[in-house]
């Protein structure tokens, strides 16, 4: 158990209890949000009118998804951590787009939601849980783009009636029954998720994962004479697969002599015997450096080559490119 995971779990009782809050649909409210431009200064939330009987669907479907997590194993969420089915994973309050997003959600009023309205291509759907005594409980983020969330398309829309398929002229709101990501509580309070990426393809990189990608670069790249070295940094700052990239070298730093391996001069002998490696050397300066190129085929070739992605076969001597990599042993 990680440190993180001891000071988390004083926190699990009043997580699980909380979850049990949203467990029993009698004692529950609930509204249907749509949220668009949610990763800008300016998103817009719009209130939608539902009936009584879609309420009632969707709470059963809270409920069910609240009693699962309350039942898993909870984890603190840590950018290297891949839960397994039975886990689910939280956090503290987060700095970010959600952070700022949710105490807006959580306003009394908003603009309601008509056939009329405009949506951009990435937006939110957000269940928004009160208990009968008009305590926030919860909320429950989603994704949803209008082609198919609302089915605004080209294609012709049927339903079956019992009998047979019916036109259906009303325009549907596909809403899907996987919940994943709750931010329980008070405004902008503790995120109780699935996976990281529930958060993340919503929100974008969790926190931590900016701080650890950022401190990997200064220990790893960042020591590296690279031309083009500001637009390196800045791209690993924005990509969240770059990021990642960066954590998998960290987790390699860990391991004896890796470091070492990792400094200029053994940067460029392994160059010299490895010419099929796609990284440009600059030799028209004082010293050597390495080149980022920016361009797609060639932007992860740095980051490729500091995880050890290039190897060679003992056997055939064949060289490959292993983006995934499972250490068996030392060599002799």
């Amino acid at each position: 158990m990680t440190h993180e995971d001891r000071a988390g779990s004083g926190r699990q009782p009043a997580l699980r209890a909380k979850l049990r809050e949203l467990t029993d649909p009698a004692a529950l409210s609930l509204s249907l949000l749509l949220v668009g431009e949610h990763r800008t200064d300016t998103p817009t939330v719009y209130d939608v009118p539902i009936s009584n009987e879609l309420a009632g669907q969707l709470l059963e479907q809270v409920a069910e998804t609240a009693a699962g997590a309350a039942d898993a194993e909870l984890r603190v969420a840590d950018p290297g951590f891949t839960p397994g089915p039975q886990q689910w994973v939280y956090t503290a309050p987060l700095d970010g787009p959600l952070a700022e997003l949710d105490p807006t959600v959580c306003t009394p009023t908003h603009p309601q939601y008509g056939r009329d309205t405009e949506f951009g291509r990435r937006n939110l759907l957000v269940l928004r849980v009160e208990g009968v005594d008009g305590r926030e409980l919860g909320r429950l983020y989603q994704g949803f783009s209008p082609e198919r969330a609302l089915a605004h398309s080209r294609r012709i829309l049927a339903f079956w009636n019992g009998e047979q398929f019916a036109s259906l002229d009303a325009q549907p709101l596909v809403i899907d029954r996987s919940l994943r990501l709750f931010v329980l509580g008070s405004p902008g309070d503790t995120v109780v998720m699935k996976s990281n990426s529930a958060y993340e393809s919503l929100f974008g990189a969790l926190p931590d994962l900016r701080v650890q990608a950022a401190a990997t670069f200064a220990a790893t790249l960042g020591k590296l004479d690279i031309v083009g070295a500001d637009a390196l940094q800045a791209a690993c700052e924005s990509d969240l697969n770059m990021m990642r990239k960066l954590l998998s070298i960290q987790h390699k730093m860990e391991q004896p002599g890796y470091p070492a391996a990792l400094d200029m001069s053994s940067v460029l002998t392994f160059l010299e015997r490895n010419i099929h490696v796609d990284v440009e050397v600059d030799r028209t300066g004082e010293r050597p450096a390495l080149v980022f190129s920016a361009q797609p085929q060639h932007r992860w070739a740095l980051l490729k080559l500091l995880d050890d992605d290039y190897l060679r076969s003992d056997l055939t001597n064949i060289n490959y490119e292993a983006n995934s990599k499972t250490e068996v042993g030392a060599a002799p």
